[in-house]
């Protein structure tokens, strides 16, 4: 569903912490293609959010999704209604569906993440989310969840770019190290 109309807005990333998929997201999301029988088939692809546009007033959200094909790096636009959370995105997970325009952010909420969606193309897609229990080894699985419970969250640094507290550790190190005699 690509749309190449001038857009009205285009949002900071800031400005789309409260839409469902923010900048940064990691998403499935549909391309409709025709297969041999001549009907309509979702082609997913994997890919992360990284801008939203506002085309006109009367138009849902377009988000711009990048993904890799080889070295290659693919931009498509989409319409909100063919994306969705992809699998191992980190989410909050609400106890009841609630207004992007003002989320619930100091309601009860567990950190979860996505194992797999059902994708609906006519209505809310659904998810299998893993929550871990961070007082003990245990986790559990919660199925069915609404996509409207669902609110995307910012994994550690140290996870995104592998450089956050493991290297402010090899730092600490080597700075130890230096007052040492070898």
């Amino acid at each position: 569903m690509a749309h190449h109309r001038q857009p009205i807005m285009t949002l900071t990333a800031e400005q789309t912490t409260t839409l469902p998929f923010p900048i940064g997201c990691p998403v499935w999301y549909a391309n409709v293609s025709s297969n041999n029988e001549g009907t309509e088939a979702p082609i997913l692809k994997r890919g992360t959010v990284v801008s939203v546009t506002l085309v006109d007033k009367s138009s849902p959200w377009v988000y711009t999704i990048e993904h890799r094909e080889g070295e290659e790096v693919v931009s498509d636009d989409v319409l909100e209604s063919g994306v969705c959370f992809s699998d191992n995105c980190p989410v909050l997970v609400f106890r009841k569906k609630f207004s992007r325009v003002d989320p619930p952010l100091n309601d009860s909420k567990d950190e979860g993440i996505v194992m797999f969606g059902v994708i609906s193309l006519k209505g809310e897609n659904r998810y299998t989310v893993m929550i871990p229990n961070k007082d003990s080894p245990e986790t559990r699985f919660e199925e069915n969840v609404e996509e409207g419970r669902l609110m995307f969250r910012k994994p550690p640094q140290e996870i995104l770019a592998g450089n956050g507290e493991e290297e402010d550790q090899v730092q600490a190190n080597r700075k130890r190290a230096r007052g040492r005699p070898t």
